[in-house]
């Protein structure tokens, strides 16, 4: 049976606005024009990130990009990789891939193939760029599947970028940032202070989950 996380599909026009096609289009002319150094590519909580105050006040001090879709599955932005939107500025540093929390039918492992297969697309375009890879967050205020499948492609992650002692060519400037630690409380729900809707991150939620990844980016490009 065919893996859908590692077909590239462009996202669906459920409204029939073609709004996620335009996006894309945007990033492509957004990649040609600017001479930003960094990209965060992935869902709608990379796309809600730039509304944040981390975004405002430190992150964007970077040259970054934000070409995050809410919506978006592992497969949806393997298509827009391979469909132009790195493919015009060859200044990229570093890539903050976030994504692979809405691929809720697909089991772990798919998801986690699907991600190697989006670093694989990436350094195919940038060669040795630094990837950083923010490990997936709970959702639902109480325990449920999806958290544990989360957790899963998690255990993947760290266990394929993290633990690794000696590096390969696919594992090579890629980092995973763990940033799903000490969300869930006491009880094992999580509070609405962090994520609004037990999904997506409120403005404390950015600052305390995503700081993380900052400062991973400024120690891998030396920024003091």
């Amino acid at each position: 049976m065919n893996n859908p996380c590692v077909i590239p599909t462009p996202g669906e026009d459920t409204v029939g606005d073609g709004r996620w096609m335009s996006m894309h289009a945007r990033f492509m002319q957004e990649a040609k024009t600017t001479e930003s150094e960094i990209v965060f590519i992935g869902d709608s909580i990379i796309q809600q990130m730039q509304f944040s105050t981390l975004w405002n006040e430190k992150i964007s001090s970077l040259h970054c990009l934000n070409f995050g879709i809410g919506g978006d599955r592992v497969e949806n932005v393997l298509w827009r990789i391979q469909n132009g939107e790195l493919d015009f500025n060859v200044k990229i540093k570093a890539v903050v891939l976030f994504v692979g929390t809405n691929n809720i039918d697909c089991t772990p492992h798919e998801v986690f193939e699907g991600l190697l297969e989006i670093i694989r697309n990436i350094k195919d375009k940038l060669g040795d760029v630094n990837i950083i890879i923010p490990t997936l967050l709970p959702r639902g205020q109480f325990p449920n599947p999806y958290r544990d499948r989360n957790d899963h492609v998690n255990t993947f992650l760290l266990d394929k970028f993290f633990n690794q002692d000696i590096a390969d060519e696919l594992t090579k400037n890629v980092h995973v940032v763990s940033v799903h630690d000490n969300i869930i409380q006491g009880d094992q729900s999580i509070s609405h202070y962090l994520m609004y809707d037990y999904l997506h991150l409120t403005d404390t939620g950015y600052t305390k989950i995503f700081e993380p990844v900052y400062y991973k980016l400024c120690s891998i490009l030396n920024i003091n």
